[in-house]
């Protein structure tokens, strides 16, 4: 894993302050806030776009315009909980887990998807390949502990594939991804939750035999796919995210934001 240069120190993260003295002047907080650079983590939402092979196609259908006599623009939205850049909620990948673990995306804590970005830069990491404990470990040595909370994301380089059909299948096809022990060590940092710029973090072959999916989602830590523009971010960074109040739902797009 390559150093990153230009990175933050541990102790200079803009989002190391006592929000509590913050939110008691309002001002300050925003004009910290204001003074941070925003970066796009999303993929567009668009048709033709790549998406996993049993998942549903996103369709945006014209349902209104000038054109037609419409006194407004309006489209239709056809979408899947788990096209583009999107969240898995617990529920999605515990068939045999205890009941009380199968968490839907309305129940899911707003602030999960809010707190301390890490970037862990995997572009040696080839396609099928994986990322270690031990690599991990490394990362840590050189640029500061992972931490109880932290939102995890491995940049692999893969978002460089994504691209519309017929031009989709480098993205859809043996792309790299996280080791079983990699995910069990980020599980006992209690991390909030682990991100991708790949279609998941378990590779074909995971995905047939042991996959990393139900391991981290019962231990209610969200997966994060499909991100991008994660060679634009610093080690450590304030991310935030929203998903959709779906009802029952397993997961739900994304507009994902780092600010650094």
């Amino acid at each position: 894993m390559d150093s990153r240069q230009g990175s933050v120190p541990v102790e200079n993260k803009p989002f190391h302050f006592e929000m509590e003295n913050l939110m008691s002047d309002l001002p300050a907080l925003l004009a910290k806030l204001r003074g941070l650079r925003a970066i796009d983590l999303s993929q567009t939402l668009e048709e033709h776009m790549p998406n996993f092979p049993t998942h549903a196609k996103f369709f945006h259908n014209l349902w209104d315009s000038y054109g037609l006599g419409g006194r407004s623009l309006s489209y239709q939205l056809v979408v899947h909980e788990h096209n583009g850049t999107h969240v898995d909620a617990p529920a999605h990948f515990l068939k045999d887990a205890r009941q009380d673990a199968h968490v839907t995306i309305e129940r899911v804590p707003l602030k999960q998807l809010l707190g301390r970005g890490v970037r862990v830069d995997c572009h040696n990491t080839k396609a099928g390949e994986y990322v270690s404990r031990r690599e991990l470990q490394e990362w840590e040595s050189k640029h500061g502990p992972i931490e109880a909370g932290d939102i995890v994301l491995f940049d692999f380089g893969w978002s460089a594939n994504w691209a519309v059909r017929p031009n989709a299948a480098n993205y859809l096809e043996n792309w790299p991804g996280v080791s079983m022990e990699a995910a069990k060590f980020l599980l006992s940092k209690q991390v909030a939750a682990i991100g991708v710029d790949t279609l998941s973090p378990d590779p074909p072959e995971a995905l047939r035999t042991q996959p990393i999916h139900p391991v981290v989602l019962e231990k209610q830590v969200l997966i994060i796919e499909n991100l991008c523009n994660l060679d634009q971010l610093p080690d450590f960074f304030l991310f935030l995210a929203l998903p959709l109040k779906i009802r029952e739902g397993s997961g739900s797009p994304l507009r994902a934001v780092a600010l650094v």
